[in-house]
């Protein structure tokens, strides 16, 4: 009986950390995506924008189940 809490425990811990992993994840993402979009703008660089654009919106979406917003 013990060992069995014990490993529920572990798990909703682990869970939990991975959790915070992949939202922190997605923000440092989005910020170097953000950054280069800035680049981007400063250099007019048209195509790179538009793809910069794509990438923040799919990362944003993927996203949304870990980051409550």
């Amino acid at each position: 009986m013990l060992k069995r809490t014990l490993l529920t425990v572990t798990v909703a811990l682990i869970s939990v950390q991975s959790f915070a992993y992949d939202a922190k994840s997605c923000q440092i993402k989005k910020e170097k995506l953000v950054e280069q979009l800035q680049y981007a703008k400063k250099y007019n660089n048209t195509h790179r924008i538009e793809g910069l654009n794509k990438a923040i919106a799919r990362l944003d979406r993927d996203c949304a189940r870990y980051v409550k917003k």
